[in-house]
């Protein structure tokens, strides 16, 4: 069991309930001696203060406390872009402020050293002793990070609940009209009797609830009784509006205007991501990439794919290496983030995925550090802006300048000089000359395969010795440490400045963001759908897509990698959404693959538009001509008798002719089969209607209207003598 800065305790009473919740700010060096701060309420925020790391201890051994998840405000440490950059300068003013003094460990968390610090910048600033010692708070109450000094707006007012008013609210108007608990019982009235039962719309459903119970008497005029509304006491159609939109949801509204039926068809809810700073573990993580020397071979091993990319993270104090990446993709910010990721999480669940079972102290790295050092490609993006919700600082090395990052460099060394000794396919990083044997003739590896051996190899480096150029330190010195990367982790781990963050907030701030939209079938992107049980309760695909507090584009999170699932920030939850129904077969996909898939639906419904019109044509030509010989025949036979002869005795000649047409097309009717085998004769090239197939499309001749009509009359006037002789 550890404790780390940021860590949460709980402590208990007798009946296990939690009268107190503590946050770690601080650990010296010998583990004596731990600074805690209440976070109990965040509207009274009081001062750190310290506790025997002994205490703790033997209280979680006694079960009087217990070591909980973090708990964070994502609105404000993870906050939206927009909202970041509306208030990011006051951060920057307030960190600039107590910067100097934060860091002064532990004497900011004594009090009698922390009011001298406190008047130093009370007189080099200028401010007030009380706004300085605010945002000392605020600082430490979220966990020591920057995004703490935002401006917190997030839970002004009182969401939920029904103000009461003492005067109309709103910009002044000749309306002084404030709507009461009696008028909102005549709204219900209302809207029951004239919008729902007489199919009103909201306008005249108004107007006639004024003149019914808001009326002062009558007049008679065209010798009929006239209402006299009351203007100065009847609420206006604004009030009435705003009323039945904030107490019904689309749905209802809907339902109300066109019936419960047409609702449920048209609007319900459809639902089927150098060691110069390294003064301990944690303080730096060294980041890079490189192309392994080994040719891969595709999965079904008759394809050869090249060399794989490979992401390391190392601890710079430990040489430990706490994370890794392997892909085909190249070098981009996502996957550095996935490395970063997985230096953050738990190696035992990872390594499980791909079959090697191990122990928690094999791979003990599931923390983030205070510093990042990577390359000006991946972390010079703007993005890279979201570390400072992960309270890490991202230092970027200039182009060409390996050096600065020596350590991972020297690891890739290491790695893949290990890759040509052992694996087949593998070769250095050199172009071939002629005559030169091609090593991707012995490829076989394939990427997973790739991967367990980096998982196998890492273990294996974590445990071996470091490098003569290791300097330990005089402590390690003292404590006889085993030089090994693991052991130099083990022995330093979570003394300083380790820190650790839900998986939560690491999906969040590391995975790539998109513009998304609400609708009626789902959370649309990129052409697939996707909902949640939080967005089927709250009503956001009803309608047209209601949306989430009004807003139908949303911003979400995903993972190129697999289209199965995105993430949805929503309030300070993260929330998965899942593929519905009819996206479902997408499953699993690349993202990539699923962009192929639409590409091809889109140029093949183009292309079958450009061809259909032809076989429509051809419809539309022998449609005509039929129409045209009904027509004729059945004035023909009804030209003496009247239209209301005619729908006399319907339901005995439809019987009659019921029974007829079912006797011919019976598959009984062995008379029939027998004649028509019997004279079977080769139709006259005149007789016959050619549609034309799809290779003779390119050579297309038409004919003129006159000749098909001629045709179909030939052969009706045929059809007409053949009857008259049977008769």
């Amino acid at each position: 069991m550890l404790i780390v800065v940021n860590s949460i305790i709980e402590r208990l009473n007798e009946d296990l309930e939690v009268v107190e919740m503590l946050r770690i700010l601080w650990i010296d060096d010998e583990r004596k001696h731990v600074v805690v701060i209440n976070i109990d309420d965040h509207r009274n925020m009081l001062y750190p203060y310290f506790i025997r790391y002994e205490e703790i201890m033997r209280e979680i051994q006694e079960k009087k406390s217990r070591l909980t998840e973090l708990e964070t405000d994502m609105r404000l440490l993870s906050p939206d872009e927009k909202y970041l950059e509306k208030y990011k300068d006051n951060r920057e003013r307030r960190w600039n402020l107590i910067k100097d003094i934060v860091l002064r460990e532990p004497e900011i968390y004594v009090s009698e050293s922390r009011g001298k610090l406190i008047h130093e910048v009370h007189l080099s600033s200028g401010k007030s002793k009380k706004v300085i010692r605010d945002y000392l708070k605020k600082y430490w109450f979220y966990g020591k990070s920057k995004n703490g000094l935002l401006d917190n707006y997030f839970d002004c007012g009182v969401p939920g609940k029904q103000r009461v008013y003492k005067q109309k609210p709103g910009p002044v108007s000749t309306n002084r009209t404030m709507v009461t608990e009696a008028d909102i019982e005549i709204f219900k009235s209302a809207i029951k009797v004239f919008h729902i039962r007489k199919g009103m719309n909201i306008t005249t459903t108004h107007e006639r609830m004024c003149e019914t119970f808001y009326k002062r008497g009558f007049y008679r005029k065209y010798g009929v009784k006239v209402p006299i509304v009351d203007p100065d006491k009847s609420p206006s159609l604004r009030q009435f509006r705003y009323w039945y939109k904030t107490n019904s949801s689309p749905f209802s509204r809907y339902s109300n205007k066109r019936g419960k039926r047409r609702a449920n068809m048209d609007v319900r809810a459809m639902m089927g991501n150098a060691s110069e700073k390294a003064i301990c573990v944690g303080a730096v993580f060294e980041v890079d990439a490189t192309r392994a020397d080994i040719i891969l071979v595709s999965f079904d091993r008759k394809t050869i794919l090249g060399k794989p990319t490979v992401y390391v993270v190392i601890d710079v104090f430990s040489r430990l290496v706490v994370g890794y990446h392997v892909s085909l993709a190249p070098e981009s910010w996502f996957e550095a983030m996935v490395a970063v990721e997985h230096a953050a999480t738990n190696k035992v669940e990872n390594c499980a995925r791909y079959g090697i079972p191990i122990h928690e102290e094999d791979w003990p790295c599931q923390y983030l550090p205070q510093n990042l050092v990577g390359d000006r490609g991946e972390l010079k993006s703007q993005l890279s802006e979201r570390f400072v919700n992960l309270n890490v600082d991202v230092l970027n090395a200039p182009s060409y300048r390996g050096d600065l990052k020596p350590f991972v460099e020297s690891n890739f060394h290491i790695t893949n000089e290990t890759i040509r000794q052992l694996l087949s396919g593998s070769t250095e990083a050199k172009q071939l000359v002629r005559g030169d044997y091609n090593p991707a003739r012995d490829s076989a590896w394939t990427i997973e395969e790739f991967n367990r051996f980096l998982i196998v190899y890492f273990l294996t480096y974590n445990k071996s010795a470091l490098s003569k150029d290791y300097i330990p330190t005089k402590e390690m010195f003292t404590d006889q440490v085993e030089l090994t990367p693991l052991k130099v982790w083990n022995w330093d781990k979570g003394v300083r400045l380790l820190h650790e963050k839900s998986r939560k907030e690491l999906r969040y701030n590391l995975l790539p963001r998109e513009e998304a939209k609400v609708t009626r079938f789902g959370i649309e992107f990129r052409g697939l759908t996707y909902t949640c049980d939080v967005g089927i309760r709250e009503g956001w695909f009803e309608g047209n897509g209601n949306g989430i507090d009004g807003r139908t584009k949303i911003e979400i999170s995903y993972d190129p990698r697999n289209c199965s699932s995105i993430f949805l920030k929503h309030k300070n939850d993260l929330l998965s959404c899942l593929l519905t129904g009819r996206s479902k077969e997408f499953d699993g996909l690349h993202f990539d693959e699923v962009a192929k898939i639409m590409e091809y639906r889109d140029s093949q419904i183009k292309e079958q538009e450009k061809l259909e019109k032809q076989p429509r044509a051809e419809l539309h030509a022998f449609t005509k001509v039929l129409d045209e010989t009904a027509k004729e025949k059945t004035k023909a036979a009804t030209k003496d008798r009247s239209f209301y002869s005619r729908n006399q005795n319907k339901r005995e000649v439809r019987s009659a002719d019921s029974k007829t047409w079912g006797a011919m097309g019976a598959m009984t009717n062995i008379s029939q089969a027998t004649d028509r085998s019997n004279n079977v004769t080769k139709p006259s090239a005149e007789n016959v209607v050619v549609f034309l197939t799809t290779n003779e499309k390119d050579e297309i001749t038409y004919v003129n209207n006159s000749d098909i009509q001629s045709l179909f009359s030939r052969k009706s006037l045929e059809r007409r003598r053949r009857n008259e002789s049977d008769d």
